[in-house]
């Protein structure tokens, strides 16, 4: 076993440990009511994942995409209310281009902006997760065809809180001649920027939520009792639970998948099979869970929802498996049929 594997397996097992002690139903409503989590933020820089991506000449862990991937699923499986995961590709990103990483909490915009000859940008993104409670954002802007990783402050752009489906924080983004704090040029994102790094995360957080799911269902099945016995020991009971540990499992393979591709520099395909296959599982999953637990899984006072709403707000993010899927095809169809059996056999 590498030093590497160890350090990620460590940095998975304080995060399981850390995420049991502190996130739970409260903490969750209190964010999505507005007040920032902030003690869970510091406890978690101390922990030092938000620079687990980062090189360790940079002051980072110097871990693979694939070595983050457990903490990744970490995330996902409690809910995390905090920018953890953009923070860690945001500082990923910073460190690629030599720019300066900075401490907080950083929110990713996926969308490709203009830098103008001034060094302001011009653009705009519909919907950036965590915006509205962080102190930087990172883009990525082209000039002259020439992507550049761009930093913001929180002063440099404007915030309008929007309604969404798992009721973090979420914003959207219009820049006009925005100043930018710093900006360097970075080679091989490829023509969509950041959208397949944060394709793949929200791939990996969506099969960690469905872990979440899984375990409650198996617990619930096995104390919830109707006509004299656990609900788990009817029949139907039994296959709907063992179809969402199916998807669970596709879920957790291709979130894997993903991070082996990017590490390969293959981002895209790694975003295009995962966020997919992540996508179809979130939407079975979630049914699944629901149709398990019955009516009191909606109520307010119940926490499946919030893991859900979860699913379902990821499974839209970066890019919907809809979106993905016409993307992998146009891919197929343009390289070929006689393309099509090796680039599925080589992988």
């Amino acid at each position: 076993m590498t030093d590497d594997m160890n350090i990620s397996e460590m940095l998975a097992e304080q995060l399981e440990r850390f995420f049991t002690d502190t996130v739970d139903r409260n903490l969750l409503v209190q964010v999505e009511q507005g007040t920032a989590a902030t003690d869970l933020w510091q406890e978690l820089e101390g922990l030092g994942i938000c620079s687990a991506l980062v090189s360790e000449a940079a002051g980072g862990a110097g871990l693979s995409w694939t070595d983050a991937e457990a903490s990744l699923r970490t995330i996902g499986r409690h809910g995390a209310p905090a920018p953890i995961a953009e923070t860690m590709l945001a500082n990923w990103v910073l460190s690629q281009a030599s720019l300066t990483v900075p401490e907080g909490p950083i929110a990713v915009s996926t969308e490709l902006f203009t830098l103008n000859a001034d060094g302001t940008l011009n653009g705009s993104d519909s919907s950036v997760a965590w915006l509205p409670s962080c102190q930087h954002l990172v883009l990525i802007a082209l000039r002259n065809g020439q992507a550049h990783v761009c930093r913001l402050g929180q002063d440099n752009y404007p915030t309008a809180q929007q309604e969404t489906l798992s009721r973090e924080p979420h914003s959207a983004l219009n820049l006009n001649s925005a100043k930018v704090l710093e900006s360097a040029p970075i080679e091989g994102l490829g023509t969509n920027g950041l959208k397949p790094y944060l394709a793949c995360i929200r791939a990996i957080q969506i099969s960690g939520a469905l872990e979440q799911l899984l375990e409650l269902s198996v617990e619930y099945g096995n104390t919830r009792e109707q006509f004299g016995r656990p609900i788990g020991k009817f029949q139907a009971i039994q296959h709907s639970i063992a179809n969402l540990a199916s998807q669970t499992a596709a879920a957790q393979v291709a979130g894997m998948y993903a991070c082996r591709q990017i590490d390969a520099g293959n981002a895209e395909k790694g975003a295009m099979v995962a966020k997919v296959r992540a996508g179809q599982s979130a939407g079975v999953g979630a049914e699944i869970a629901h149709q398990v637990f019955g009516a009191i899984g909606f109520t307010d006072e119940h926490i499946l929802h919030y893991f859900t709403r979860r699913l379902w707000q990821w499974r839209t993010e970066a890019g919907s498996e809809y979106w993905w899927a016409e993307q992998l095809g146009k891919e197929v169809i343009s390289a070929g049929g006689e393309a099509l059996w090796p680039s599925i056999t080589s992988q």
